[in-house]
């Protein structure tokens, strides 16, 4: 049965089921991040959680996230479909994407992979590190300007630069390379990496695995277990994490959903 809950601790207990499929389930019980999350659940015995499905309503946009670990995660899906947003972007399992498209017409974004940091230290040295310096609010428009020009479709908010886990080069005072993160909490240990991005025009440099190696180190230093998420076909992407020491975990499906 479908319930709505706030509970952190059963949340948490279930969601380290499998710490990277459920990265983000993870950084967003975090104050910074929770009050923008509605958590459907399916209980067993209304003992422990057996399945969940996160709203995250932090975007203009909405985002849901929708993975399961059992046969009961279609039934849960099923029960929350009438209560979801008219229009989202969505993380699943291919098995559900026929529930979805019963309701709704589907844009597809790819297929992509989740990836984990294996190494302990993967810190590259690099030419352009003494030009790469954490960004804030007061780096906002650039940032924004970098961010329209080479990567329209992100999930950058400007609240996120408060995590103080942005890091950009800079050359002749524009931001040509960033790498960011889309959750981070000390509380739980853990950081998926987000809204990495570089100048259209200097791509193929080392600048985005120089920016990323910089925000990995520092997350590295914190006892983080660190996450990604990339589209299967993004091989450039996946070759500097993968030099970075990540690898692939898990397979999953991103689209854009409407009401039929």
């Amino acid at each position: 049965m479908l319930i709505f809950t706030t509970d952190k601790p059963r949340l948490q207990q279930h969601f380290e089921k499998d710490k990277v499929l459920f990265s983000y389930h993870l950084g967003d019980l975090d104050d910074f991040y929770f009050p923008y999350c509605q958590w459907g659940v399916d209980y067993k015995d209304r003992a422990r959680i057996e399945e969940a499905i996160l709203i995250y309503t932090g975007c203009e946009i909405p985002s849901v996230i929708a993975f399961g670990l059992s046969e009961r995660f279609e039934g849960l899906l099923e029960q929350m479909l009438p209560l979801l947003p008219p229009k989202f972007f969505c993380h699943f399992q291919e098995q559900s994407r026929s529930l979805f498209q019963s309701s709704y017409k589907e844009d597809s974004l790819g297929t992509h992979h989740k990836m984990k940091l294996n190494r302990l230290q993967p810190v590259i040295k690099s030419a352009y590190n003494s030009s790469i310096i954490r960004l804030d609010e007061s780096h906002l428009a650039p940032l924004e300007t970098l961010y329209t020009s080479a990567y329209p479709g992100n999930y950058f908010t400007e609240r996120m630069l408060l995590t103080g886990k942005y890091f950009g080069y800079i050359e002749d005072e524009k931001i040509l390379s960033v790498s960011g993160v889309h959750v981070d909490s000390d509380k739980y240990k853990i950081a998926v990496l987000g809204n990495i991005v570089t100048d259209i025009e200097h791509r193929g440099k080392g600048l985005g695995t120089a920016v990323t190696s910089k925000l990995v180190e520092e997350l590295v230093a914190e006892d983080k277990m660190v996450c990604l998420n990339v589209k299967e076909d993004n091989v450039p992407a996946i070759a500097s994490y993968t030099k970075l020491g990540f690898e692939k975990t898990h397979e999953y499906e991103e689209a854009a959903f409407r009401l039929i």
